[in-house]
């Protein structure tokens, strides 16, 4: 069974965090919250970094929630608050497959957006410059169980325990 209520899940754009943890909610029932749908206005604007981590701070108060989304420079508030972390530590290749073929119209998300540069050399970057400074922050706090998932096969496997443990169809 699933014993936690504050959870995230991190990892690099493109990875399969939002697609999992859309399944995660259905399964578990814990209200589930894109970032990406926080932060990303309907006309491809987005929040002031102040207002974005108020409102990330308003959510983690309540009593359960699931947090999807990277964000590196604010994954440092929603760790300290998470009981259960869920770390997407997936191939370059594969995230890069993953931001090129997704649908551009996405319920976890306000606006549609294009791959860009910017996003591209974020995630052939990611394992060199982000990875560590996650990792980092994760073994700065042993009190939060970690989960690392290095495929989407272990993430499937994962759900499909969990989906037996509640006695769902799988």
């Amino acid at each position: 069974m699933f014993n936690y209520k504050k959870v995230i899940v991190i990892g690099c754009s493109g990875g399969g965090k939002s697609t999992f943890s859309k399944q995660l909610a259905e399964i578990t029932g814990l209200t589930l919250y894109h970032l990406d749908n926080i932060y990303w206005l309907p006309d491809t604007s987005h929040l002031e970094r102040p207002v974005f981590i108020k409102k990330q701070k308003e959510i983690m108060k309540t009593e359960s929630w699931i947090i999807d989304g990277n964000y590196g420079k604010t994954i440092k508030y929603r760790i300290k608050e998470c009981e259960l972390a869920f770390f997407f530590d997936i191939p370059t290749e594969v995230c890069l497959k993953g931001v090129l073929t997704r649908e551009r119209k996405r319920d976890d998300i306000a606006c549609e957006l294009e791959p860009n540069e910017e996003l591209t050399d974020y995630i052939i970057n990611y394992r060199k410059k982000n990875r560590p400074k996650v990792i980092r922050l994760i073994k700065n706090h042993p009190e939060v169980e970690v989960v690392t998932f290095k495929s989407h096969n272990e993430a499937d496997e994962y759900l499909k325990k969990l989906r037996n443990d509640y006695g769902l169809d799988v």
